[in-house]
């Protein structure tokens, strides 16, 4: 796809094609097709005129008498108007026809009424409705009544001819400034005359923002030039009437969005603030020849005004005024309370700009080109049209109300998160809200991680009294996992006590029906983000919500590495449960072709790359986006492309015998990229890398001792200039890194022995740092000292074990609590098979907790070895006299096992020798002991027999 500068080029030449056909100049005609093609051979506008005028051209010198005859048709597809010779009743004489846009047809046209020159501009009235056309009125009507300004073009007039509304304005004979920077060299303006033009656009919109009129759509295409050059803005409001008016199927805008603010692109409020945006874009393009973004299409240029920090422009160019640089970038900041706070402030900067400002500037180094490159790189979006075809479809549908999953599917940098991020944006602009959740990789996290983050981000941001009626009588089973619930709606009533199945089933549900109502109100996308690394607790919700979906506003997309997940991974049994039932779409992604790798390239490094240089590159990666900006780099560290490449340097080579200097495998590649880090910075990242892939600040500060926090501080400032490492977003304080194979190439660099200390230390300090919080990330810490055992002892595994067992059963997360018990019983020396009883209160604890996690996880007919765990915890109790725990043990409920028997009927009657025969304890444990007999033994008189005692003691 042609980029959009060229795009412009190819139009502004349909455009002059189209002219010259209307006046039947058909040597012109076939120029200007002439040179479309060159830009784009399959042009079918350029081949239509091309062979319209090699027709007319013909028939004009086969014969004289054929020269009278009515020329060939201009080409369907950009056809000429027919030109009227007045409008308005004959006021406005038609002279000539100065050109068309897709809003509208400009004439030249003589006033009879006040004898001048004026534009008389005819808008488009096809596909227009009544409530269109009122707004275009509207718009028009207010840029009439902003008045006379030297800086903003003047309206004469507005009506309709016929069904067309019409606007005449002063004629600007010097052209617009998108016209100007297309004809300058490299299509930079000179900074003088870049700094005066942006002035005189400032000094107009400080005009019309006194009188409270945003333009909304400013543009170069939009700044007109007077004879004298002076710059005037046109069109005030009346692009974005039209573009509002005509949307595709999709529902987007139709125009450009090079210079587009990110909130005006997510539907948010329209401010003054946001012409200044895009007077920052404008700016942007007349001093370095480009806008701030590029790509292939809309989405994916309004994804990086949302969410990509533009390069610097004097890494464009180098002349550009550092005072000038830092000003363009405040206008392109992503906020608007950010920005300089009005045109007149924008004004006052740019005459304290001194453009004579060269001498001190400086070439950029290469580390200026990394970090422009890196910056680039991930804003960059090509290729993937069938793939985000797919995604878009199922949007599509969700928005319909029939909900769907869709799983991206790849190795590790093709791209899933990427092209999950595009359709995020997409799907903001398609008014959908987008939810976050991803994985973790370490041992660590919660249960349902991924989930809580997700819920967490929405709950945090809504009205109480909202939320309160999109989780209903499920917010106390969901702020079971989600404690932020509790903070949003406190005195939330206790879930009932149920069997561990029924209490995880209301709490799936209670999320299930949560999200189906936050969709009713908007549509919902939800990522889930490497459920490669998702607990199963996670999965099984997922499982869940996925049967759910019908006639549901919700699509999730969740993504995973394909090459990880074996036959026996957790994920693979979800996927195949969902296979089974045909409850996903799975779109699996390859690496780029060689002509995305070429566009990729070109993008990042701002130079078109030669074929034999994209051949070596496609060849070398195979298309792996995270290696080619690997490799990319590399070419820049080693001066091949860049800013900094020597201005006297001999132009690329366009050979076929490129060849890429590219490691073995992506972890060499970074490897060499982490080379070019400190050696400070290396060691602290590689005590991060042991943390896990997420880390923070708190963490690594009692790690590195030998460092001030401002020092580690400036340490961190080094790994983010060169994207090893990530800001998490609204957390301040927290990393991660930005790809989970730099962490682990980090990580397999160390010996098993220094991995082991490393563990212990980080177990030590993070316990230290969380003190009276230490049993809250229990997870977290048992992990450490399990990694640390041979070094810290067992004695802390074995008590954080036991918590973090309890944390995840409270949870429901079964599948969790039962490794979390495990380990700390193989940390006590207690096998999980034998039949001994526990040997302190610790031990029974894990044999209970582990007892109670497997009654939640086996099938009924494998029932018998939970209840002997249980019976093990159960012989401590008794024997140690802790009456409440053993009864506890034996009143633990089982799920229906009719015709298995599990052992449970003799445990209960062993609990029922140890209390008074009246007592409450004794009524519990007959009630339960009357359904166990009946179920599992077919004794029914004896389990009538319990169930009158626990009746009568209930009396």
């Amino acid at each position: 796809m042609a980029s959009e500068r060229v795009q412009r080029q190819i139009d502004r030449l349909l455009d002059e094609a189209e002219e010259a056909a209307a006046r039947q100049e058909w040597e012109t005609v076939r120029a200007r097709a002439q040179h479309v093609l060159t830009f784009d051979p399959e042009n079918q506008d350029g081949i239509a005129f091309l062979a319209a005028a090699g027709r007319a051209l013909a028939a004009g010198a086969s014969s004289p008498t054929q020269q009278a005859a009515p020329p060939p048709a201009a080409p369907t597809g950009a056809s000429a108007p027919d030109h009227p010779t007045s409008f308005a009743n004959g006021r406005y004489q038609v002279k000539s026809f100065l050109g068309e846009g897709g809003k509208k047809r400009v004439y030249l046209a003589h006033d009879t009424t006040l004898d001048r020159e004026v534009a008389f501009a005819l808008i488009k009235a096809e596909g227009l409705d009544d409530t269109s056309r009122t707004r275009i009125q509207r718009e028009a009507q207010a840029m009439g009544r902003l008045g006379s300004h030297p800086h903003i073009v003047t309206v004469f007039d507005l009506g309709q001819e016929g069904n067309q509304p019409f606007m005449v304005t002063e004629l600007m004979a010097g052209g617009d400034v998108e016209g100007l920077i297309e004809g300058a060299t490299d299509h930079r303006l000179p900074l003088e005359q870049a700094v005066k033009i942006a002035q005189e656009t400032c000094r107009g919109l400080e005009f019309a923002h006194g009188r409270g009129i945003v333009h909304r759509d400013l543009k170069p295409g939009n700044v007109w030039l007077a004879e004298s050059g002076t710059a005037k803005i046109g069109d005030f409001g009346l692009a974005v009437a039209l573009d509002r008016s005509r949307l595709t199927t999709e529902g987007m805008m139709v125009g450009t969005v090079a210079y587009m603010p990110p909130e005006q692109a997510m539907g948010g409020e329209v401010t003054p603030q946001s012409d200044l945006y895009s007077l920052g874009a404008m700016l942007y393009e007349m001093v370095t020849g480009r806008p701030p973004f590029l790509g292939d299409d809309a989405v994916a240029i309004i994804g990086q005004h949302i969410n990509t920090p533009p390069v610097a422009p004097t890494w464009h160019n180098p002349v550009c005024p550092r005072s000038l640089d830092a000003l363009i970038l405040r206008l392109l900041a992503k906020d608007p309370a950010e920005r300089p706070g009005s045109a007149t402030d924008v004004l006052s900067a740019l005459e304290g700009i001194d453009t004579s400002e060269v001498g001190a500037v400086r070439e950029p180094s290469r580390q200026d080109d990394l970090q422009a490159l890196d910056s680039l790189a991930g804003g960059v979006f090509v290729g993937r049209q069938r793939e985000m075809g797919d995604l878009k479809a199922a949007l599509e549908d969700a928005l319909s109300g029939r909900g769907r999953l869709v799983m991206l599917v790849g190795e590790p940098g093709i791209g899933k998160t990427r092209i999950a991020q595009e359709l995020a944006t997409y799907a903001g602009l398609r008014k959908a809200q987008v939810l976050w959740g991803r994985c973790y990789e370490g041992e660590g996290a919660p249960p349902y991680w991924p989930w809580v983050q997700a819920i967490r981000s929405y709950v945090r941001d809504q009205d109480a009294e909202l939320l309160r009626s999109e989780m209903g009588a499920g917010a106390a089973d969901i702020a079971q996992i989600v404690s932020d619930v509790n903070e949003q709606l406190p005195g939330l009533e206790t879930p009932p006590e149920l069997e561990p199945e029924q209490a995880r089933f209301r709490l799936f549900d209670s999320i299930t029906a949560f999200l189906r109502s936050v969709g009713r109100r908007q549509p919902l996308v939800l990522v889930l983000d490497d459920l490669h690394w998702a607990d199963r607790p996670s999965l099984l919700l997922l499982e869940f919500v996925a049967r759910e979906l019908s006639n549901a506003r919700l699509l999730i997309i969740g993504t995973y590495r394909d090459v990880d997940v074996s036959r026996r991974h957790p994920l693979a049994i979800t996927l195949g449960e969902l296979t089974r039932e045909r409850l996903f779409q799975r779109v699996l992604l390859r690496g780029l072709d060689q002509e995305d790798v070429g566009r990729f390239i070109e993008l990042v490094s701002g130079v078109s790359p030669p074929r034999g240089m994209v051949e070596a590159v496609h060849r070398q990666t195979e298309g792996n986006p995270l290696f080619v900006t690997e490799v990319v780099r590399l070419l820049v560290q080693e001066g091949e492309v860049g800013a900094s490449r020597p201005a006297g340097a001999e132009p690329l080579r366009d050979s076929d015998t490129w060849t890429v200097r590219i490691p073995e495998g992506v972890r060499e590649v970074i490897g060499r990229r982490l080379d070019r880090l400190s050696d400070r910075c290396n060691e602290t990242l590689t005590m991060a890398s042991v943390i896990g892939r997420e880390f923070t600040l708190e963490q690594l500060v009692p790690l590195i001792e030998d460092l001030t926090r401002d020092h580690l501080l400036e340490v961190l400032d080094e790994a983010l200039a060169s994207k090893v490492v990530e800001e998490l977003p609204r957390a301040v304080g927290r990393y991660q890194f930005t790809h989970a194979l730099i962490q682990e190439t980090l990580a397999e660099e160390l010996s098993s022995t220094r991995k082991v200390q490393i563990h212990a230390r980080i177990a030590q300090a993070l316990e230290e740092m969380y003190g009276e919080q230490a049993d809250s990330y229990s997870a977290e810490l048992a992990h450490h000292f399990g990694e640390a055992q041979t070094v810290l002892g067992a004695q802390k595994l074995i008590h954080y074990s036991l918590l973090a067992g309890q944390h995840a059963l409270d949870g429901f997360a079964f599948e969790e609590a039962v490794a979390h018990f495990e380990r700390g019983l193989t940390a006590k020396g207690l096998a999980d098979s034998g039949m001994e009883p526990a040997a302190d209160e610790e031990g029974a604890a894990l044999l209970f907790g582990l007892g109670r996690a497997r009654v939640a996880t086996l099938s009924v007919y494998e029932l018998e070895g939970a209840v002997s765990i249980l019976r093990r915890a159960f012989q401590y109790y008794a024997q140690a006299g802790d009456l409440d725990q053993a009864v506890a043990v034996a009143a633990q409920p089982l799920p229906p096992a009719a015709g298995s028997r599990t052992g449970m009927a003799q445990l209960i009657s062993d609990a029922l020798k140890l209390v008074p025969a009246s007592s409450l304890e004794a009524g519990r444990l007959l009630s339960i002991q009357g359904r166990v007999l009946s179920q599992e033994e077919g004794e029914y008189e004896s389990s009538r027999g319990a169930f009158d005692q626990a009746l009568a003691i209930a009396q």
